[in-house]
């Protein structure tokens, strides 16, 4: 299918003569310079969001809304314990509540007029201070009884687990009528766009590491970039290697527990061609530059042998330093194609 499209690019870009049109490009000359070799270190997938979900309340399981391998969203329902009788207390405890809201708001009345009558000497102190501190105390009891209402309100929400975040469900632990004590594990659930890899690297290189640093990886023979997410500390005393974890931008068709090879910047350096990153392109499953010769564009294929801030160490039969590298404009142009240098 790339082919055809590339067939079909190169004969909309034909002049009427037949002959190809120059295409205005940017370059770059090819420099010489030392980088950090690479050494090949194994590592795991593993999912970031891997959560052993346990009940904050007790009771027996009366509904359960997942199987294993279900795919939920944040919020959605997972299990429902019984809990009826919690249901009846909240609803006395309502109840309750209505009626010291209904004295509260009859005393309230009676502490307005007590206080106009007061104004004009019609009533004792005395009795305005009842009134008054009947209502305080009316006001003190509604607080405590809201209190308790909201304690077995959330009681009860915690009778229904729910997804904290979009997941997929890989294991159960309960069924339907089993009792769940508080803290018990009953789902473990994985968000499947979490995949991570982590590997260990000798201790002698976590000064060549940091942060967000991107590296090449290959997963079941793709290859793909990993960044450097972060840096754990704390060697291993045995094998002196300590713990890297590594975010994947591309996450389809990876699982935890599949491997990933890591090549990774050593302390030795080796000779190379640098170019800039923008120069390195794939074409044809592979990673290749275009260089101008005779203002024609040349594609060398290339081996990247490591990334340096924005550029690329290569090394390439045929292309040496001097050489003129394409930058700007190569996703669009073909072998042998004529070219136009663009001005700075």
């Amino acid at each position: 299918m790339k082919h055809i499209l590339l067939a079909i690019a190169l004969l909309l870009n034909l002049q009427a003569n037949g002959q190809p049109r120059a295409s205005l490009v940017k370059t770059v000359i090819v420099k010489e310079g030392y980088v950090s070799s690479l050494q090949n270190y194994v590592g795991t997938l593993y999912y970031d969001k891997n959560s052993k979900l346990a009940s904050e309340s007790s009771g027996v399981v009366s509904k359960l809304f997942v199987k294993e391998g279900s795919f939920v969203k944040k919020g959605a329902p997972l299990l429902k314990l019984e809990g009826s009788i919690l249901e009846a207390k909240v609803k006395a405890k309502e109840a309750i509540l209505s009626s010291f809201i209904s004295q509260q708001t009859k005393q309230k009345t009676d502490l307005k007029r007590a206080d106009a009558l007061l104004k004009k000497q019609s009533i004792a102190q005395s009795s305005y201070d009842t009134t008054f501190y009947t209502l305080e105390a009316l006001n003190a009891e509604i607080d405590a009884h809201k209190a308790e209402l909201l304690s077995m309100e959330i009681e009860l929400q915690n009778k229904t687990i729910k997804a904290p975040y979009n997941a997929v469900v890989v294991e159960r632990s309960v069924d339907i009528g089993e009792w769940v004590a508080v803290g018990s594990s009953v789902f473990n659930i994985i968000d499947p766009n979490s995949i991570e890899a982590k590997i260990n690297i000798p201790s002698k290189l976590f000064n060549t590491i940091s942060k967000k640093q991107m590296l090449q990886a290959k997963i079941n023979s793709k290859e793909i970039n990993v960044y450097v997410k972060n840096i754990i500390p704390l060697a291993d005393k045995g094998s002196r290697t300590f713990p890297l974890k590594l975010s994947l931008k591309n996450q389809k068709n990876f699982i935890e527990g599949m491997r990933v090879d890591v090549k990774v910047p050593t302390i030795k350096k080796e000779k190379s061609l640098l170019v800039p990153r923008d120069a390195v392109i794939k074409r044809f499953g592979g990673f290749v530059v275009f260089c101008v010769v005779d203002s024609k564009a040349v594609m060398i294929p290339v081996k990247v042998i490591n990334y340096v801030k924005h550029e690329a160490a290569v090394h390439a039969q045929g292309l040496s330093a001097g050489m003129k590298v394409i930058t700007k404009g190569n996703e669009r142009i073909f072998p042998n194609m004529p070219v136009i240098e663009k001005a700075d």
